[in-house]
């Protein structure tokens, strides 16, 4: 059962009681993620973040680790371009326990400068992780390019020379001007009671308030074109992409089939015609990414330089097809039983559940229900499919990225 209610001071709390379930999954989100960031701001919502772990006036960096590990179930954090979110899943007994952790790392984090720069070394360390990383590396490049000198286009971890800069003044006068009460959710989701949940909440987060004037978020706009980044590779890897739907679009569940068909899955058609058919690329997919307004439909692949000719050839003409003719009945039918599996698998996991609560009350100011997203994507006809595909699919708004050794002409999207 779903229930919402809001504290007087503007802070959100959605739950789902599952009583069938022995555990519960609670997540302090603030939406506030890397596109909030000035330019010179660039990686502190991910290194608040960190720092959170790193102690509070009631609680030591190795009180916090204690804490997570004696809770028995698992505790973490995350940052993306949109929103923070502080989780953990316990044992019903140790929710009241889990919600004062999450609450105090949330809100009453010290900073300390000696703890600050040990955590500076971290997170200079992740960034040299990501840049070591190609696969992650591509999509930092193409993010910059096709967003160009934007906030959501920005690396979430942010920029080595930046971080390497930030002081104990930046984390706080960033943290005053992106948490907010209003703009903080709780979501909790397994067995608990509503209630409960509100009590604690309210008695911990009462005080939480922020009179500093609110920061706007800047809109995005794209830049298609064609990117090459010359590196001595053994793969080159690629990202094209475009823009897609905002996360409350109507149709986004017309996208979700289009993007499973193009290349969601084993069986999608990418992953048939480039890999099993051609045996191009060990790895190649599609992905959507959904924001508040708008989104990203995106296509990433790993292939030997030699094979890039053929492969963009591929990809011309899939994308094309798609747009001459509505998919299959079968091929339909497919996607919508592989989505209906999924997301009936994933409804059996109170963390996901949490997760989904908390992305409806953010993107939708509602809940919807298992049953409303199931209706919502069996009611997909082929013929929506194939209008959307049309929409999406005009290579002038298209962009790619090459990452990799590759001294050749620029390959041309043609679809």
């Amino acid at each position: 059962m779903y229930q919402k209610s809001v504290l007087t001071n503007g802070l959100r709390v959605v739950t789902e009681e599952l009583p069938y379930f022995q555990s519960a999954a609670v997540g302090f989100w603030l939406t506030a993620g890397s596109r909030d960031e000035g330019e010179t701001e660039n990686g502190l919502t991910h290194f608040l973040e960190h720092m959170a772990f790193k102690g509070t006036a009631r609680r030591s960096t190795l009180d916090i680790a204690r804490e997570i590990d004696q809770l028995g179930g698992l505790g973490n954090a995350f940052t993306t371009k949109e929103n923070t979110c502080f989780h953990a899943r316990v044992l019903t007994e140790q929710l009241p326990r889990a919600l004062d952790l999450l609450a105090d790392m949330v809100l009453s984090p010290l900073y300390q400068k000696d703890e600050l720069e040990r955590e500076r070394q971290v997170v200079l360390e992740e960034i040299a992780a990501q840049d070591d990383s190609p696969e992650e590396l591509v999509q930092v490049h193409f993010a910059r390019d096709f967003w160009q000198d934007q906030p959501i286009g920005r690396p979430i971890l942010g920029e080595a020379d930046i971080v390497d800069r930030f002081t104990q003044e930046d984390l706080l006068a960033y943290r005053r001007a992106t948490y907010r009460p209003e703009n903080l959710v709780v979501a909790a989701a397994g067995r608990l009671s509503h209630q409960q949940v509100v009590d604690l909440v309210g008695s911990l987060c009462q005080d939480f308030a922020n009179g500093e004037p609110p920061r706007s978020r800047q809109g995005a706009h794209v830049s298609p074109g064609i990117h090459l980044f010359p590196q001595s590779l053994e793969q080159l890897h690629l990202i094209c992409g475009t823009q897609g739907l905002p996360a409350a679009d109507e149709r986004r569940f017309t996208a979700t089939i289009l993007n499973l068909i193009l290349g969601g899955n084993m069986s999608s058609r990418l992953f048939q015609v480039v890999r099993e058919q051609l045996g191009l690329a060990y790895s190649i997919y599609s992905s959507l990414s959904f924001f508040s307004d708008t989104g990203l439909l995106e296509i990433a692949a790993g292939i030997n330089p030699r094979n890039l000719p053929v492969l963009i050839a591929a990809l011309n003409r899939e994308l094309a097809l798609l747009k001459e003719a509505p998919p299959t009945s079968p091929e339909l039918d497919a996607a919508k039983e592989y989505l209906k599996g999924s997301i009936s698998l994933n409804a059996e996991d109170c963390e996901q559940r949490m997760l989904r609560l908390a992305k409806n009350e953010i993107y939708f100011g509602e809940y919807l229900n298992i049953d409303q997203v199931l209706a919502g994507l069996l009611a997909v006809t082929a013929e929506e499919v194939q209008t959307l595909a049309r929409e999406l699919l005009q290579p002038e708004r298209w962009a790619l990225t090459l990452l990799g050794a590759w001294d050749g002409p620029a390959p041309a999207l043609e679809f």
